[in-house]
């Protein structure tokens, strides 16, 4: 009974401990991103597509290699068969039951040009499919970065507002010991309280965005969008100062030569120039060499063994045009994927610019914010001690709070701005 009772103690403990360390688990951005790349579903979808084209590169390159076939037929028939040539007597040509086994072999000969051509095409695509993966990647390290900043952009200002709320419901209490005594009136004791109304909501919508953003977060790393025993670590990485950026020029250039998008768009149009060849190629008649064992029973006029090898051509010299029609199709894909290329640098180019335009306007939003909460820090401790000089009122206060609380909200949506456009800009320039 006593060893019972210690092994349920110490299962009771080491239940509790793992539900302490569930409860416990922070995770960090570089965690994080982690997570995602590695059980994103449509990361883990685009993988499977590409060894799926990877595997079908394989196939078709293989077949450029001799192909073996093996069959065996036995039939049985309702009777031999016997003829005779002339008077003479009947002579058995075929038993009642017969085997014939083959082994055979072929290889394509001018056949080799279109599967050449159709093997390197599905190779070109394979590689761009793995650079699909890779901009899916980035795409995924850019939203889990961004919603990981908004969870804190939203923890912040919902904090701000709280102690916004908290300072409106102190001065509410003074009002209401004025308003005892004669100094304020009612009007000024509800302007106290509509103010912190106010700061309510604005927490209140701030917690809310939190939430979205965590939902939205959670999801990106695959995991329940109500799991509360998970909890994330301060951004401080994606907050500090970034590198300096080259100029506009420069970016452009490095994201033209960085970003898989482009490599993926420029490995497709590889793949369809070897396609339109390999649609030429099978213009041309098919040319196989040939070879093959053969073992019969039964058929008394064939001998039991033999073998021959030879060549094997043919041509669809008629067939309204399908490979004709098939081959401009193919012309035609390779000139809209030239197309597509450059239209891809000229989308790039403008995400390269917009995006050092909006980190420029980040940056000088954080100075100005920082001098609106110098002035409005000034502006309410002026009119503070005017209030209790009897030169000010209740609503010049108010108005003061309100515009440095704001101040406040502004100065923190700044800053998590400014790291989100440098989120933004690493993803244009393919970091």
């Amino acid at each position: 009974m006593h060893c019972l009772r210690s092994l349920l103690c110490c299962t009771v403990l080491l239940f509790a401990a793992s539900v302490w360390a569930d409860e416990a688990r922070v995770i960090t951005v570089e965690e994080a991103v982690a997570l995602a790349v590695g059980q994103n579903p449509s990361l883990q979808a685009a993988r499977a597509r590409l060894q799926g084209g990877q595997a079908m590169a394989s196939s078709t390159g293989r077949r450029l290699a001799p192909a073996i076939h093996v069959s065996d037929e036995f039939l049985y028939y309702d009777s031999p068969f016997s003829a005779a040539i002339g008077p003479g007597p009947a002579f058995q040509i075929r038993k009642q039951d017969t085997n014939m086994f083959t082994v055979a072999a072929d290889q394509p000969l001018l056949g080799l040009l279109r599967l050449s051509a159709d093997y390197h095409g599905q190779q070109k695509s394979a590689e761009s499919g793995a650079a699909q993966v890779e901009s899916a990647e980035l795409t995924v390290r850019q939203a889990v970065e961004t919603l990981y900043l908004r969870v804190f952009e939203a923890k912040a200002l919902e904090e701000t507002a709280i102690a916004s709320e908290r300072e409106l419901n102190d001065r509410l209490e003074v009002a209401r010991a004025q308003l005892a005594t004669g100094v304020l009136t009612e009007a000024d004791v509800l302007r106290v309280q509509v103010a912190a109304a106010n700061a309510r909501q604005q927490a209140l919508s701030a917690h809310a965005q939190g939430l979205v953003a965590r939902a939205g977060l959670l999801a990106m790393l695959a995991l329940p969008a109500d799991d509360a025993g998970i909890s994330f670590a301060e951004p401080k990485s994606l907050l500090e100062s970034g590198q300096s950026q080259p100029g506009t020029a420069a970016a452009q250039e490095q994201a033209l030569s960085h970003r898989p998008e482009i490599m993926q768009t420029r490995l497709s149009l590889e793949a369809g120039e070897h396609q339109q060849r390999a649609r030429k190629y099978a213009l041309l008649p098919e040319i196989d060499l040939e070879g093959a064992y053969m073992r019969s029973y039964g058929q008394v006029i064939l001998p039991t063994n033999s073998a021959f090898i030879g060549i094997n051509a043919k041509w669809a010299i008629w067939e309204w045009g399908a490979s004709w029609a098939a081959y401009r199709a193919s012309q035609a894909q390779a000139r809209a994927a030239a197309f597509d290329l450059e239209n891809q640098k000229l989308q790039i180019r403008a995400e390269v610019t917009s995006g050092m335009a909006q980190l420029d306007a980040a940056a000088s939003a954080i100075s100005v914010a920082e001098q609106a909460i110098a002035s409005a820090q000034e502006a309410y401790r002026v009119t503070d001690a005017q209030l209790q000089a009897g030169t000010a009122t209740t609503t010049d206060l108010l108005e003061a709070q309100s515009a440095l609380t704001q101040a406040r909200l502004n100065y923190l949506r700044a800053q998590y701005e400014l790291a989100i456009a440098r989120v933004n800009l690493r993803r244009a320039l393919g970091r």
